[in-house]
């Protein structure tokens, strides 16, 4: 297995960067074009869907554990790996975000590493920069 993890400090507060993880219009605007959908339950899937309908085979997984607001854990299936967003107010008006991908595969994969980066730097950018989430 092989795990990394990608740590953000992002100026918003922990229940706007839950929103933002968790609405699937809001993560069309970071999530590399993508809208992550799901009731957001132990046990419920989580798809992703391009304005066409759901990706690839890769692309979808179910969530294996969540506390509102703090963390969310879901399985990537096709891609054999499990996420973690660890979601912690650091200060008022700071937010510490930490994204962990845990591969069961331990071989590097600088692409899937890539992706996960821009989604965590697409994250910070757009909380702090979008007007759409600084007045929400």
């Amino acid at each position: 297995m092989r795990t990394r993890t990608f740590t953000l400090y992002i100026a918003a507060t922990p229940e706007l960067v839950w929103r933002a993880l968790t609405e699937p219009e809001l993560t069309r605007q970071y999530y590399l074009g993508l809208a992550v959908d799901s009731t957001w339950q132990p046990g419920a899937p989580i798809v992703f869907r391009t304005d066409q309908g759901p990706v690839a085979e890769a692309l979808y997984g179910e969530i294996l554990h969540v506390i509102p607001g703090e963390q969310l854990i879901h399985s990537l299936h096709a891609a054999q790996c499990w996420l973690t967003w660890d979601v912690a107010a650091v200060e008022p008006g700071l937010t510490r975000v930490a994204l962990s991908c845990d591969d069961l595969d331990a071989r590097p994969d600088p692409e899937r590493d890539e992706a996960w980066a821009r989604v965590a730097s697409g994250l910070k950018t757009v909380l702090e920069t979008d007007v759409m989430f600084r007045t929400t």
